[in-house]
């Protein structure tokens, strides 16, 4: 009997945590971005990188999650779009060093969708 209950207690607590796991809501785009990206991209770009937020439209942004774009454009011309600056897009050569411009080059390579 104690066996039982043992068992019944166990199931009923993997069962609650696996419900409490389901019923989580998924990590929003905004949650998954640095903030270096929240703070300089997603004003045009959005958090999601299609670049469909006023700014983005205003200024013709590019959709960051374009594969066909993201196959075209290697990491060193992202690299130079966000030290420099690129057409509309200002320059973050003195807000951001240069392992912060890596590191969002790296993460411009995750909005691709394949």
């Amino acid at each position: 009997m104690k066996k039982n209950a043992a068992v019944l207690v166990s199931t009923s607590v993997f069962a609650s945590a696996f419900a409490a796991l389901l019923a989580a809501p998924p990590v929003s785009a905004a949650a998954a971005r640095s903030e270096n990206f929240e703070t300089y991209c997603s004003v045009c770009h959005g958090d999601d990188g299609t670049g469909q937020t006023e700014q983005g439209r205003k200024k013709g942004a590019r959709d960051l999650t374009s594969a066909r774009w993201q196959d075209k454009v290697d990491d060193a011309r992202l690299t130079r779009s966000i030290t420099k600056g690129h057409e509309k897009m200002p320059a973050f050569e003195k807000k951001l060093s240069a392992d912060e411009i890596k590191a969002l080059v790296a993460e411009v390579r995750t909005l691709a969708k394949r």
